[in-house]
């Protein structure tokens, strides 16, 4: 059954809160995710290494109670990582079938680290994934329950190539370092938030 609207924003405002309070300097990010989850679409974060972007999206989805995949993309990274292995049985009785569950196609909220260094494989199979929630699996077309995808990158790609991925996020931040007046105050919620984790263990 669904919330009440008003039960909705109460739930949401929580989770605005706690990720705020938890990551320094954020706010804008995490009322871009919010966006992004409520209305269905992609968000990629742009910056450098140790901007927390994983953390954030990880809290994220454990808050929002969402099934949840994350994988470090490489250009060495094989379709199986992503969106499940073969299923050899069903394969020996002329059925082709991928052993989904726990993988991408699983996924209510996705991170995708490095996303744009994937392979031409991963991407052409993404790209449905993203705009149409649907992936082929030989013969058959399976529906994803895929709220939001959240990608990271060093960088915005510059090969045409990689164009057509990207425009699948249509909400698009940079996500800095903060500057060394805010060490103090960051270093205090880093430690807060390694204690809970090994409280939540």
């Amino acid at each position: 059954m669904a919330l009440p609207v008003p039960e909705i924003v109460q739930r949401l405002g929580q989770v605005s809160r706690t990720l705020e309070a938890t990551f320094l300097g954020k706010s804008e990010t995490v009322r871009l995710m919010l966006v992004a989850a409520c209305a269905g679409e992609h968000m990629l974060l742009v910056g450098p290494p140790g901007t927390a972007k994983s953390a954030l999206v990880r809290m994220f989805s454990k808050l929002v109670d969402a099934r949840y995949f994350e994988y470090l993309l490489t250009r060495f990274t094989e379709p199986n990582e992503i969106f499940g292995p073969i299923d050899i049985q069903a394969f020996r009785q002329g059925d082709y079938r991928r052993r989904m569950e726990g993988m991408l196609p699983a996924g209510e909220i996705v991170f995708l680290d490095e996303i744009f260094k994937a392979n031409s494989a991963i991407l052409n199979s993404l790209l449905g994934v993203l705009n149409e929630r649907q992936f082929t699996v030989g013969a058959n077309v399976v529906r994803v329950p895929m709220l939001s995808c959240f990608g990271a990158s060093n960088e915005v790609p510059n090969d045409e190539e990689l164009m057509a991925v990207f425009d699948r996020f249509l909400i698009r931040l940079r996500s800095d370092n903060l500057d060394s007046y805010h060490f103090q105050d960051l270093l205090v919620r880093g430690l807060a938030h390694e204690v809970s984790k090994i409280d939540g263990a």
